[in-house]
């Protein structure tokens, strides 16, 4: 993937699928954005099981932004496999902007599937926050209210840190 602590994390426990849980989007965030950036400068597929990845999470340019490709999966574990597979050999095969760059990483949010990185709620590697805890959005809320706490709750999750381990050891990183 790119990342020296979590690749060797992921060496230590047998190179095999890396199944992540827990707050666990934050560390999918991280791999997609290196992973694109520069100098890895890769293509990556993003499975999304769920409907809650976030695009505006990632940390890179408008540039290599355009290299990652989130796709919507259907009707549980089949539909994760589908478009793992029609996805894959489109960006192999087919014309489209990231021609050019390798496929670095498969990653499926929200859910289990063959990829290289799994977010779901279990797996090997745990990822929690290190910083202060926030709070849901409060049953009855408005729009209204929730959006002049949008604010608030973006300035507490920027720059906050994390931490994701497993008995190989563990890796940490600041969200920028």
């Amino acid at each position: 993937m790119g990342i020296p602590g979590l690749d060797d994390l992921w060496d230590r426990h047998g190179g095999a699928q890396v199944q992540v849980f827990g707050r666990y989007r934050p560390l999918l965030y991280h791999i997609v954005s290196v992973a694109v950036s520069p100098p890895r400068n890769g293509t990556v597929l993003v499975v999304d099981a769920d409907g809650r990845f976030d695009v505006t999470r990632l940390n890179c340019s408008r540039e290599d932004l355009k290299h990652v490709w989130v796709v919507r999966a259907r009707n549980g574990k089949e539909g994760v496999r589908q478009a793992l597979e029609e996805s894959t050999k489109w960006l192999v095969y087919g014309e489209h902007a990231s021609k050019g760059r390798e496929l670095v990483v498969r990653v499926v949010s929200g859910g289990g599937g063959d990829a290289d990185v799994v977010g779901d709620w279990r797996g090997w590697l745990k990822v929690e926050s290190e910083g202060k805890e926030v709070r849901g959005f409060g049953m009855g809320m408005s729009v209204e209210e929730a959006m002049r706490e949008t604010e608030e709750r973006r300035s507490v999750l920027d720059g906050m840190g994390w931490w994701a381990g497993c008995e190989e050891g563990s890796f940490r990183w600041r969200e920028e």
